[in-house]
């Protein structure tokens, strides 16, 4: 029987897929093993030998994850279908990079090739940026079948997978959502909570942002939620190319965080895309995971809500 593994994904569904992913093996090339007590969700991250085995099979869509508004992307994973960042991640009441209505994100992903039957890997030129595809589609109930590929298209060429110069044309899906509201929390709802030892507050910031040094945007408040970790998206990943980085490691600054397996881990950022990351990380490992959306973009605009400088936690 295949058992996924960190370097693998779910059972497929279709009879041929289950054939392709048996022949691959159940282990692939480098997986680790997860400390003892945590309870992973080891599909979430898929290698590029993995996808480069598996993207063909008939129920899996890649997404490639991008910004034409910035400018234009001029290489894909071949055969993948692009995914525009902005049609997912909106500004809502003056607060930017908030999901977009629920309508909406099911046309984009639609529009993009997904059905609730197909498994989505997420590819990316950003890890957050990635992560923000899982963290929607999470939200939308597709995320027990979506995967994100461990270090984007950096690791993908380094593996030496087929590029494309442009996306493949998708076949429009029948995506419906079964949306997963307990998923995002409000300030009144941490607020609420800034004295429970069940919630684990992940502030994914840098230090100088965490600390109030520096608040990100020139109205904000500088600071962070009191009991809020600081925990830094990208001390999760390698420095030339975005993979996760150890995975005891990773455990280990989720435990010095204080967050439990029988708690909830609530992650912010200042607009919520580096917290999506530690987000999809924090449901890879196995936790209860939620999200502030308005993050810091919110809380540090409001006087009536508290907040700590420094590196202290409280």
């Amino acid at each position: 029987m295949f058992i996924p593994t960190r370097r693998a994904i779910p059972r497929l569904r279709i009879a041929a897929c289950l054939v392709a992913v048996c022949l691959a093996g159940t282990l692939a090339p480098g997986t680790r093993s997860a400390p003892a007590g945590a309870q992973e969700n080891p599909e979430i991250l898929v290698s590029a030998q993995w996808l480069s085995e598996h993207r063909d099979a008939p129920d899996i869509v890649v997404l490639h994850v991008g910004m034409a508004r910035m400018g234009p992307t001029t290489e894909f994973v071949q055969g993948a279908h692009f995914l525009e960042y902005h049609d997912i991640a909106v500004e809502r009441n003056d607060l930017i990079t908030e999901l977009a209505p629920v309508e909406d994100l099911v046309e984009a992903f639609r529009a993009a090739g997904v059905s609730n039957d197909r498994h989505v890997v997420v590819v990316g030129d950003l890890g957050h940026v990635s992560a923000r595809v899982f963290m929607t589609l999470d939200y939308l109930g597709h995320g027990d079948r979506t995967s994100v590929l461990d270090g984007g298209m950096a690791a993908w060429k380094a593996a030496g997978g087929e590029v494309s110069a442009e996306s493949a044309i998708p076949t429009r899906g029948g995506f419906e959502a079964d949306v997963r509201e307990d998923m995002l929390v409000t300030a009144e709802w941490i607020e609420e909570r800034l004295d429970d030892p069940g919630v684990t507050l992940i502030d994914a910031r840098p230090d100088n942002e965490y600390t109030g040094e520096r608040p990100g945007r020139d109205f904000l408040r500088g600071g962070h939620i009191p009991g809020a970790y600081n925990l830094y998206w990208q001390d999760l990943t390698g420095e030339e190319i975005s993979t996760l980085v150890d995975l005891a490691e990773v455990k280990a600054r989720f435990d010095e965080s204080g967050a439990t397996m029988d708690g909830v881990v609530v992650n912010y950022c200042l607009i919520g895309m580096r917290a999506s990351y530690t987000y999809m990380i924090s449901r890879y490992l196995g936790y209860d995971a939620k999200f502030y959306d308005a993050s810091w973009n919110d809380w540090g605009r409001r006087e009536d809500l508290p907040l700590v400088t420094g590196r202290d936690r409280r």
